[in-house]
């Protein structure tokens, strides 16, 4: 996944909203979101079926994490797939939690990465370049690509942060906003810097929007498998709800702490 869009306590009644689409080979084999047995209990996540992990998942209680790839120019197939840190970070209590145990992550273990990881109180990013570097997201919108988060902004980092606080002040039409930023080719004839991503052999092969709402009946899940300009979201919010157990948020972190 390349571009990630996130409204962070920034639109009332929501306090996390996300929309991700995902840049990857055409061959590369996936599945489409699924309730799944984590390593640490029941998430929400697509599959890599070539190494097991997900690029973007969603445990119970809101806690959302999601994995963009840094360029390498010689990547090391011997190293641990990043898709697996995605699982690993849902099975912590909170995004802080998360964020802390993947500050520690070992040197010279992974390929580089950002790895987002969010719920309704905080927002973190772990950028990763043979070791990992941890940065607070404060209430905002923000834009997660495969460039260093601090780095000086590329144009399409750029044009995405001006279209995320547009977004964020839609209100209760935000979504509907972030949707449309998926669907733009607006690369000005490069096709790697459009959002949606068109090139003979890689491009954008799914999008996902997500709204995690101050109840659980108020949060909605969409899935477009394959280009979202061409491929409609599909709704599965019926599958967050399940994850979710339809309790009101606030009772159902306090279940989950109590389970714990």
């Amino acid at each position: 996944m390349c571009t990630l869009v996130a409204l962070h306590r920034c639109v009332p009644g929501a306090p996390l909203l996300v929309a991700a689409n995902r840049d990857e080979h055409y061959a590369r084999p996936s599945e489409g979101p699924r309730l799944r047995s984590g390593p640490h209990g029941l998430v929400l996540a697509p599959l890599d079926r070539r190494a097991g992990g997900t690029w973007l998942g969603i445990a119970a209680g809101g806690l959302v994490a999601a994995v963009t790839n840094r360029p390498c120019p010689h990547p090391d197939p011997e190293r641990r797939s990043r898709g697996l840190l995605v699982l690993e970070a849902l099975g912590a209590p909170s995004a802080a939690e998360a964020a802390r145990a993947l500050a520690r992550l070992p040197r010279r273990a992974y390929n580089p990465f950002n790895l987002f990881v969010a719920d309704r109180h905080s927002a973190h990013v772990v950028t990763y370049e043979e070791a990992p570097r941890r940065i607070d997201l404060g209430p905002g919108p923000h834009v997660i690509g495969n460039a260093d988060p601090e780095a000086v902004p590329t144009p399409k980092l750029r044009r995405l942060r001006r279209e995320a606080r547009r977004a964020a002040a839609r209100g209760e039409r935000a979504l509907e906003a972030l949707e449309s930023i998926c669907r733009r080719h607006d690369g000005g004839g490069d096709p790697l810097a459009a959002t949606c991503v068109h090139t003979p052999g890689f491009g954008t092969r799914s999008s996902a929007l997500l709204r995690i709402s101050d109840f659980v009946a108020d949060d909605v899940f969409r899935f477009a498998e394959g280009a979202p300009c061409k491929s409609a979201y599909e709704d599965l919010t019926p599958l967050l709800h399940a994850l979710g157990g339809g309790i009101p948020r606030a009772e159902g972190d306090h279940a989950m702490r109590s389970a714990r």
